[in-house]
């Protein structure tokens, strides 16, 4: 419903004559619109394209068309480095964990500095266990590049919802934001068990989505807000 404001509307103080009354009541008359209800099996549709060039038209179907196709091909990309970023790091965490048995890599988790390079973090480790952790992780080029492609993807996919809004945004301006783990049980958690999603129950499942659903969840589980850094 739209309300309009009768006191901006401008009115003529000329009074018509009969002959002029006559005149627009029967234009009026011919102009008026016929409403119907419409039946259960009948589509309603709105033009808003009254008045624009079907060129015009064109160009936009096709500027959507062309914004769709490159953000699927973005999330595809992100989620085969998601998946890739979590298979490397349980590689890593379940190597070290055979060779150092006292260490508690429970809460364990990854991100990457200011400069790109790997990095973790956890409660339960000294600032020397890790330090030590992230000496045998620096090797690691899948790793870095699957988490890397990370966040460029989800820099991408920002920058086609709204190029004006994230211009200035690169993927190292996600760097430090992100963590792998955190990210992705929140990603998990968008899966409600009565809601959207519901027919995936295990994070594997979850993870191979189609890359429509993928994005959408990703996009969800970096919200209320992306911290960046300059």
């Amino acid at each position: 419903m739209m309300e309009i404001n009768r006191n901006s509307i401008v009115t003529s103080q000329q009074e018509l004559t009969r002959s002029e009354q006559s005149s627009l009541t029967k234009q009026l008359k011919e102009s008026q619109v016929q409403s119907e209800a419409p039946t259960a099996s009948s589509k309603v549709t709105m033009q808003t394209h009254v008045g624009v060039s079907q060129e015009h038209i064109k160009i936009a179907e096709d500027e959507a068309k062309r914004i769709t196709l490159a953000y699927v091909d973005v999330m595809e990309k992100t989620q085969s480095a998601l998946k890739t970023s979590l298979d490397e790091f349980d590689k890593f965490k379940t190597e070290q964990a055979s060779k150092n048995p006292s260490l508690d890599l429970s809460d364990l988790d990854l991100y990457q500095d200011k400069e790109g390079n790997l990095k973790l973090s956890s409660d339960k480790l000294s600032a020397s266990q890790l330090n030590d952790l992230e000496t045998a992780l620096s090797g690691n080029e899948k790793l870095k590049d699957a988490f890397t492609q990370v966040h460029s993807g989800i820099v991408e996919s920002l920058k086609l919802k709204d190029s004006y809004q994230y211009s200035d945004l690169n993927s190292s301006s996600l760097n430090g934001s992100i963590r792998l783990n955190e990210l992705t049980e929140q990603y998990s958690k968008q899966f409600h068990p009565e809601g959207f999603g519901q027919e995936y129950k295990t994070l594997s499942e979850r993870l191979n989505v189609d890359a429509g659903m993928f994005g959408h969840f990703l996009s969800e589980a970096m919200n209320p807000t992306i911290r960046t850094f300059a």
